[in-house]
Parts: C-alpha cells; sequence; structure tokens
C-alpha cells in the first residue's frame, strides 16, 4: 500500500473531526504545562498521605481498597510522576470516548465536542487529574460503565459484565457509585429484553464486591462505607438541638455554636480540635446520633441537602472556610510555597514515592504555573451552564418524539447519574466543588442527547417494524439503526442514518 494512503485518510479523518482534534490538542498541551508547573503530582494533606500510606500496606485490602492498590502497581517507578500521567492520560481518554460514544448514537460532531470540552478543558478537572486523589479513578470507573451499557442497543453479556465491574469498582472507590450502580441497573431493567444482560451486569458487581469482602472481611469495609463521621458532621451542622430529645450521651455531640454562628463547612465537626465529636464515648453514637437528626427534624436536613445542591448550578457565595478549600481545586501560583498558609494552600507531593508531602519551602512562580493560574481563573465550567445542561437533557427526553425511547433514557440516565452524585455529596458530606466535578463526565453528555432528540424529525411506524417476540416500541428506528442487526453482538445499530437526516454526513461517523 502506498504510504501517501494512510496519510490521506489521516488528514481526512482530522478535517472531518477538525474541532475536536483541536480540543484534545489543547487539553494535551494544558496537561503537559501541569506536568512541568506542579512536579510530580499536588497533595492533598490528608488523604493523600492515607492513601500512599495504605499502598503500602498491600497484600492487605482496605476499606476504599481500589485507589492505594493503584498507587502499589506503580510503586516500582519511584515517582509520583507516573500516577499524575496516567491520570491525565484517563482524562484525555475520558474526552474522547465522550465525543466518540456521542457520534455513534448519532449526535452531530459539534455538539458531540462541545459535550467533551468540559472534561478536556475545565481547570478544576485539569488539577485533580494531576492530584493523588481517587476523583479521576472514579470518574472514569463510572463513565466506562455508562457507555458500556449506552454505546448499543442490546448491551452483549461481555458490555454488561464489564460494566459491572467497572461501576462496582467505582463504588469500592468511593461510595457515591452507588448511585451509578442503581441508575444503571434501571437502564437495563425498563425496557426489558430478558434477564441475559441484567444477570451479567449483576454478575460483574458480585464478583468485585466477593472479592474484596474476602479481603477486607466485613461488608461495610467491601463497600468501602465509612464509620459516620461525615454524617456525623453533616447533620450536626444543621440540628437545632434545643428542640430535640436527645439522651445525654448524644447531647454532648451537638454543635456549640447557634445555628447562625456555625461554621460554613460541615466538616468542622471531623477535623477541628474544638469539634464536639471528640466527646463520643463510642463511634456508633455518631451515626445513632445523625438518625435521630434524621428522624426528628428530617425537613431541617432535606432543606439543607436541597440547598447545597442547588450551589452546583447557580454561582454560590463561598464562606471563608469554604474559600480556602476551593484553592485547593485551581492552579495557584507557587503550591510548594506553602509554608505560612498550611491550611489553604495546595502541597507537591515527595519526589520519592513517600507518604508524606515535599518539605516545605519558599518556591518562586515558574512561567508554566503563571500561565495555569491566570487559566484557572476563567476556564471552568460555570455553574449556570451546568443549569442549562440539566434542562436541555430534560426538556429533549420529554419532547414528543415517536421512536426515540431510547435517546430518552440515554439523556434521564447520564443526568440521574450526574445529579445523583451530587445530591449523595452533599447529602451525606457536604457542598464541595471537588465532590461534584464528576458530573462533568455526565451532564455535557446528557444535554449533546437532548439536543439530538430535539432535532431529529418524528417518526412513523412504516419506517421500521419490532423484530418478533418485541413490543413495537423497541423496534429498531431511523435515528436509532444503521439497517443491520446482529444478534450475536446484540447491536441493533447506532445513529448513522440519523446523521445523513439532518445533514451530516453518514460515512463521517464509520471514519
Amino acid at each position: 500500500m502506498p504510504v501517501g494512503r494512510p496519510l490521506a485518510r489521516l488528514a481526512g479523518t482530522i478535517r472531518r473531526h477538525v474541532g475536536m482534534t483541536v480540543v484534545v490538542a489543547v487539553g494535551i498541551a494544558l496537561r503537559v504545562t501541569m506536568l512541568v508547573a506542579y512536579p510530580p503530582a499536588l497533595w492533598f494533606q490528608g488523604d493523600s498521605g492515607k492513601y500512599v500510606k495504605l499502598s503500602q500496606q498491600w497484600p492487605a485490602m482496605p476499606a476504599r481498597w481500589p485507589f492505594p492498590w493503584l498507587l502499589k502497581a506503580f510503586e516500582w517507578t519511584g515517582t509520583f510522576y507516573s500516577v499524575s500521567v496516567l491520570q491525565h492520560l484517563a482524562g484525555i481518554a475520558l474526552g474522547v470516548a465522550i465525543y466518540l460514544l456521542l457520534r455513534r448514537i448519532g449526535v452531530g460532531a459539534w455538539p458531540a465536542t462541545l459535550a467533551a470540552a468540559p472534561i478536556l478543558l475545565d481547570a478544576t478537572q485539569l488539577t485533580l487529574e494531576h492530584y493523588l486523589l481517587t476523583e479521576t479513578l472514579f470518574t472514569s470507573a463510572l463513565a466506562l460503565a455508562a457507555m458500556l451499557l449506552v454505546r448499543r442497543e442490546r448491551p452483549g453479556l461481555l458490555a454488561s459484565i464489564g460494566a459491572g465491574l467497572a461501576v462496582a469498582l467505582g463504588m469500592a472507590t468511593r461510595p457515591t457509585g452507588v448511585v451509578a450502580l442503581g441508575a444503571l441497573l434501571l437502564f437495563l431493567l425498563l425496557p426489558w429484553r430478558g434477564w441475559r444482560s441484567v444477570s451479567a451486569y449483576l454478575l460483574g458487581i458480585v464478583a468485585v464486591f466477593g472479592f474484596a469482602f474476602a479481603g477486607t472481611g466485613s461488608v461495610a469495609g467491601a463497600l468501602g462505607t465509612g464509620d459516620g463521621a461525615f454524617l456525623y458532621g453533616r447533620t450536626a451542622h444543621v440540628a437545632d438541638c434545643d428542640r430535640m430529645d436527645l439522651r445525654p450521651g448524644l447531647r454532648k455531640l451537638c454543635a456549640p455554636q447557634p445555628l447562625d454562628q456555625r461554621p460554613d463547612r460541615p466538616d468542622w465537626f471531623l477535623w477541628n480540635k474544638d469539634s464536639p465529636i471528640h466527646q463520643a464515648d463510642r463511634p456508633e453514637d455518631l451515626d445513632e446520633f445523625a438518625h435521630e437528626v434524621l428522624k426528628q427534624q428530617p425537613g431541617r436536613y432535606l432543606a439543607a441537602v436541597a440547598r447545597d445542591t442547588g450551589r452546583y448550578f447557580w454561582s454560590p457565595q463561598l464562606g471563608p472556610m469554604e474559600v480556602c478549600l476551593a484553592n485547593w481545586w485551581r492552579p495557584q501560583l507557587a503550591p510548594t510555597n506553602w509554608a505560612t498558609n498550611s491550611d489553604c494552600v495546595p502541597r507537591t507531593a515527595d519526589p520519592d514515592y513517600q507518604w508524606q508531602p515535599a518539605p516545605s519551602r519558599i518556591a518562586e512562580p515558574n512561567a508554566a504555573s503563571r500561565f495555569l493560574h491566570a487559566y484557572g481563573r476563567y476556564a471552568v465550567t460555570p455553574p449556570l451552564a451546568l443549569t442549562a445542561m440539566v434542562l436541555l437533557a430534560l426538556i429533549g427526553a420529554v419532547w414528543p418524539r415517536r421512536g426515540r425511547l431510547r435517546l430518552t433514557m440515554i439523556a434521564l440516565l447520564y443526568v440521574g447519574i450526574g445529579v445523583g452524585i451530587m445530591v449523595f455529596s452533599v447529602a451525606t458530606s457536604m457542598f464541595d466543588l471537588r465532590y461534584g466535578l464528576p458530573a462533568l463526565a455526565f451532564l455535557p453528555a446528557a444535554a449533546a442527547v437532548g439536543w439530538l432528540r430535539l432535532r431529529s424529525a418524528p417518526i412513523t411506524h412504516d419506517k421500521a417494524t419490532a423484530a418478533a417476540g418485541e413490543p413495537e416500541w423497541l423496534a429498531p428506528t431511523v435515528a436509532e439503526s444503521n439497517g443491520e442487526d446482529d444478534d450475536g453482538s446484540g447491536d441493533r445499530g447506532h445513529g448513522l442514518v440519523a446523521v445523513s437526516e439532518r445533514g451530516g454526513d453518514a460515512g463521517d461517523l464509520r471514519s
């Protein structure tokens, strides 16, 4: 084959996907700049050290074991550069995968590019990929699970097992993953097609948690659930103990401040030396206190959860402690210069794969860190943009279009996972930009699918017929089928004709 033919084919592919090519190139350049600006990785005091320390206890399996085991797998490199490079590669791969998935189901090139852009370009995403934290592994696992079930109308057995393994791995990393686990199960159950895919999906979940149970020896350890401290902090932050009936051992756990003078972050009750958490007679008291608040003052609790969840969707006014925490998730001028403000300035990891951060020292900003600091002031996904994404996805999902049930389910699935992660995090812990960041892998894609459904032409029943034994609404549609039916793989089509219906090039999707 002449050398010029593959080059010409590559050039043609780039031309057809020029927007995504540019976004990916910029995303790669930003990540290289992060590696230059903050070597070898960023360090979050407390969490990062805990994960590294746990990795050194391998083969012992702690609760939330996937990330410590990932760190152990790269210990042989002797540098945390290997982990940060891996996480940046995962961010690039996730953005590309979102684009390819959306193109596969019929979304146009530019809407698909816009949906992938937040993961590739958002400054908070870039920063958290550089941290020794679980967010990148967690987001990648959940996104992979969803893609395996969405990419084909009828997911095969291997895809279903893979989705179960991936979502269970995500939940073992962070318990918030239970939102995706349940949403994906509903996605398989609602358009009922038998037990094969459902059973395979559940088999993957059972395999991961069975393995974790054998290693940890407890259900809580296998599921990665904590000791109740975070839920205690959430409920103690809003509880009005003067109007509650509590036994003396629990009343000691009430907040010492009046309601209108309490710290602006619930995790103050976990870490501050003046917190009443240190007066608990036993760990079980924290769970009992939280349950009493939920039982006696559910309205106060639900109002706080709704208020804090809403802060993800409009520009929130941050309190002093929240501003301090938010500084960790933006590129800083000189993150190693934390000696004078160790609480609010990010640190860098030790260059020798140790469980402590690099020693405190005065550090001058470099050209890369100056650029990223300026970039991080503006290149973040605005809360109102997230609001628009959710509205577009929901409007598109419910818009009257016959024969578009699959697109409706995909849009609702991705909205459910994205918003569900935010709600669950706030309900069990607190509002934090870090906890809501995984939604960037789901809400933009949901909006793109909603847009596709709004733009698609209505379908009449004479354009497709249901397979034998199937309900009529499961028939492949013009927008959802390429006219092929591979019973072996379960592939009922991926939207090639839909692109040409909207004026696009169906051949573009195959390249």
